[in-house]
């Protein structure tokens, strides 16, 4: 059997796992089983490629769109039967088949990611965003996590295809507060770049970073985004004599009112040395994914370089990658330990030494790669961006860098 029939075949016995779990789960609810039987039927007769979906978090994207539009079977203001079905890509489908069956009036095509979405706290939210909008409600009128005026609503509702609405949502909102690109897509690699929690003081910090934009390298930007987020909002593992313990964050009413860009980045640079020193230790398991190797012949056989993409596993080895690096990863152990985060480190040896390259953060509940550092929080480029481009076409992680 060849590989390519091999992951085929993978694929289907995945996707008959999925629709036997979507049976499972709506065992309690006969009618919406009976929806999802229709809707399944319909896939398999008039859309076979939503059925080729990928598997996101565990799930597949495609079953769990229609185990979700099974579950909203009260919203439906037309019948499954007369849909005729779609030879668009799986998730053009599932925006054809969710606008037939509940849209009034046509929305955006990146709102249907609200029927895959994995389970979040926006999860079912979007999906009631989804139809009350498509009924011709105002977005900005819905109850959302992020305050949005008439400028934000158009440019959100004008958002890329590609874009997760949380990621939709906060970049129209930098960019009617008159960020520019650059700056937007440097938040948008942050941990706050989608997460809409705490909506009123992040848009202190917005504003604040735009107004001083001038005083503000845009390299610095995310790590001040993550330094804030961090002492404002993580908790602070501390080993002591009966064992680890969790303890409230830094300064949980931290404000911006008050402070400079020379104040921030002060701040910034002594969280940075105070995590170089934090005696915290924590280790968690390997995720699924392969480690990347690459053999790059030089010349000379001195001058051949292996390059080796190493999953992070403890805090230990986190601190060591920001002590090198000059950045903040040895801040994510928590989300490392609680499964929210994984670290990897592409390191380059050559015959003189071994040196790390690029930190790299997969947020496994999208499997997406959401963050890639060098030096100082320089982006990825060069042969270090194709390898990581290979290593995601490989292992099936969307790049979102």
């Amino acid at each position: 059997m060849s590989s390519a029939e091999h992951l085929v075949r993978h694929h289907k016995l995945q996707t008959d796992r999925a629709i036997s779990l979507a049976y499972a789960r709506l065992k309690a609810s006969p009618g919406e089983q009976s929806v999802f039987t229709e809707l399944l039927r319909a896939a398999r007769d008039r859309t076979p490629r939503l059925l080729t979906a990928p598997l996101c978090d565990g799930r597949h994207a495609g079953v769990e769109a229609l185990f979700n539009l099974a579950r909203y079977a009260g919203a439906h203001i037309r019948s499954i039967d007369a849909w005729r079905g779609s030879e668009a890509s799986w998730h053009a489908a599932v925006g054809a088949l969710s606008q037939h069956l509940v849209s009034k009036y046509r929305v955006p095509q990146f709102l249907a990611s609200a029927w895959y979405a994995v389970e979040g706290p926006y999860s079912d939210p979007k999906r009631r965003w989804f139809i009350t909008h498509a009924a011709g409600v105002r977005f900005r009128s819905l109850d959302l996590p992020v305050r949005m005026t008439r400028k934000m609503e158009d440019i959100f509702l004008a958002s890329d295809d590609h874009l997760s609405i949380e990621a939709a949502m906060r970049r129209a909102e930098l960019l009617a507060l008159g960020g520019s690109d650059d700056f937007v897509n440097a938040v948008l690699k942050t941990r706050a770049g989608a997460d809409l929690a705490q909506a009123e003081f992040w848009r202190t910090v917005w504003q604040f970073l735009i107004v001083n934009g001038d005083a503000i390298e845009l390299a610095q930007v995310g790590p001040i985004v993550d330094c804030v987020d961090a002492i404002r909002h993580e908790p602070i593992a501390v080993e002591t004599p009966d064992g680890i313990i969790m303890r409230g964050p830094l300064q949980p009413s931290f404000s911006i009112k008050g402070r400079t860009p020379r104040s921030m980045l002060r701040l910034m640079r002594d969280w940075h040395q105070s995590l170089a020193t934090r005696g915290e230790s924590v280790s968690w398991q390997p995720s699924r994914l392969r480690p990347l190797s690459f053999e790059e012949a030089g010349d000379e056989p001195e001058a051949t370089l292996s390059w080796h993409l190493t999953e992070l596993t403890s805090s230990a080895e986190l601190r060591a990658e920001g002590a090198v690096l000059h950045h903040c990863v040895a801040s994510y152990s928590q989300r490392c330990a609680r499964g929210m985060s994984q670290i990897w480190s592409l390191r380059v040896r050559s015959a003189t030494r071994l040196r790390s390259v690029l930190t790299v953060e997969v947020d496994p509940r999208s499997r997406a790669i959401v963050q890639a550092r060098g030096l100082r929080n320089c982006p990825a480029s060069g042969k270090a961006r194709r390898l990581l481009e290979a290593w995601a076409e490989r292992e099936q992680l969307s790049l979102g860098i």
